[in-house]
């Protein structure tokens, strides 16, 4: 019988089959592994970055809530009788003059100040003059001041009379406007875009020395900064820079204020409208902020009155500081 030929590479191939799956198969297990690692890398990347917003959150309500507290304990402190010490009587109340009281509790440094919101020109009951000046001072011809404050008044005046060079709502109309004259008084300083006269450019000039809440014809000049000072009509500029100057020295000091050297009849007291601002930090650097406006009442156990209750929109320039308070000291308060 002849025999068959013996082939070596049938051999060689039937002996390398079973490794060449093996390769095989350890680069699908390894495949496998770097697939799953890299799902378990993106699920644990994502637990933390979930962790972390999570303690973001739980920080920046923290520091948010100690802002609106800090609101609370001004209105506490301005409003708490004198008390007695072993010199005397003493005022120990914190004052609304614009000084910020800074303490820090519970690893959160908070700043807070409040200042009679009739430091600034109040947009319902102010005198035209004030008005007219503030405009002025923003760089409107004279007349044209004149034409935005009678419109001011036409905005506000429950009838549909246009006063001279004023504007009612068909003046509006005519020009195209999509929001009439309320015949009421602003709730709000932002209303003023709507005035007729009234551009972007000037609003953004002049909003900042406004309020619609103080209900004063005039300027309290005891709280008043020095920029609003300088809007009322007839005083001397250097008379109330050295004004300010001596007065807010006094309070830096906690000195009582100095005799008034200036006189105006566009001058009015504060009638128990405060504006309190509030900001906090936590030691990671979360911020937070509170502004209000309080109506307080003349009479103890009268509840405090809010008008305004929103975060800071803006950075604001700090206030002057006085020496940090002890946390202690500020809850014993």
């Amino acid at each position: 019988m002849k025999r068959r030929p013996y082939n070596s590479s049938r051999r060689v191939n039937r002996s390398s089959a079973p490794g060449a799956q093996r390769g095989i198969a350890l680069m699908a297990v390894l495949g496998l592994v770097v697939f799953l690692s890299i799902i378990a890398l993106s699920f644990s990347e994502t637990q933390r970055l979930s962790s972390q917003i999570t303690a973001n959150s739980l920080a920046s309500a923290r520091a948010q809530a100690a802002a609106d507290g800090a609101v609370h304990k001004m209105i506490f402190e301005v409003n708490k009788p004198r008390q007695a010490d072993a010199s005397g009587i003493e005022d120990t109340r914190w004052k609304a003059n614009g000084i910020a009281y800074v303490w820090s509790e519970n690893g959160v440094q908070v700043s807070v100040s409040a200042r009679s919101e009739a430091a600034k020109i109040d947009l319902n009951f102010a005198a035209e003059a004030l008005l007219k000046n503030l405009f002025v001072s923003a760089g409107v011809e004279d007349g044209e001041a004149d034409n935005i404050v009678s419109a001011i008044r036409d905005w506000t005046d429950a009838d549909n009379l246009k006063r001279p060079n004023g504007a009612e709502a068909d003046e509006y109309r005519a020009a195209g406007k999509k929001v009439l004259p309320s015949n009421d008084f602003f709730v709000a300083v932002e209303e003023l875009q709507n005035v007729m006269g009234v551009t972007p450019q000037l609003y953004l000039a002049v909003s900042p020395y406004l309020t619609v809440h103080s209900r004063a014809a005039g300027i309290d000049p005891l709280t008043a900064s020095l920029d609003v000072l300088l809007k009322i009509p007839g005083l001397d500029p250097g008379a109330v820079s050295a004004w300010v100057e001596t007065r807010d020295a006094a309070a830096r000091d906690g000195q009582p204020v100095p005799p008034l050297t200036l006189s105006s009849p566009y001058f009015s007291g504060g009638i128990g409208t405060l504006r309190i601002s509030a900001e906090t930090a936590t030691t990671d650097g979360i911020t937070a902020s509170r502004d209000a406006v309080v109506r307080i009442g003349a009479q103890q156990g009268v509840r405090p009155q809010f008008l305004l209750w929103k975060k800071a929109s803006r950075a604001k320039s700090a206030p002057p500081a006085v020496p940090q308070l002890d946390s202690a000291e500020v809850r014993r308060g």
